[in-house]
């Protein structure tokens, strides 16, 4: 199923990848995982559960996407990389792949905030 996955280096973009069922969130996030839903946009978030006490570099999109969400507090941030899917299948609880339109604005979301982090420098 496709999947969003958000480096924490804000110089590397966002990749989409299919990701299968069975594999490991905890390789992808380098750790053990916590879900963040991202009920807004009708996504999942995966995060490292202990990025901040292992010093993982904050991870600014990750974190701003959370914010908007409501999902975390103004004060907090997220730290590592991130995997995003689509919303939990209702019948079975599994996550679902990206929508081509999440994948789109996820691709719109990176592009502008590149931009900006551009215009900074």
């Amino acid at each position: 199923m496709l999947a969003a996955i958000i480096p924490a280096d804000n110089s590397q973009p966002i990749r989409f990848d299919d990701i299968e069922p069975g594999e490991s969130l905890n390789e992808l996030v380098d750790g053990y995982f916590q879900v963040v839903g991202l009920r807004t946009y009708s996504m999942n978030m995966y995060v490292n559960e202990t990025g901040k006490l292992d010093g993982l570099p904050t991870n600014l999109r990750a974190t701003v996407l959370c914010c908007w969400a409501e999902a975390i507090r103004a004060d907090d941030y997220i730290n590592g990389e991130a995997v995003i899917f689509g919303p939990a299948d209702d019948d079975e609880g599994e996550d679902t792949g990206l929508t081509d339109t999440q994948k789109s604005w996820l691709e719109r979301f990176d592009a502008d905030l590149s931009a900006l982090n551009h215009i900074e420098d």
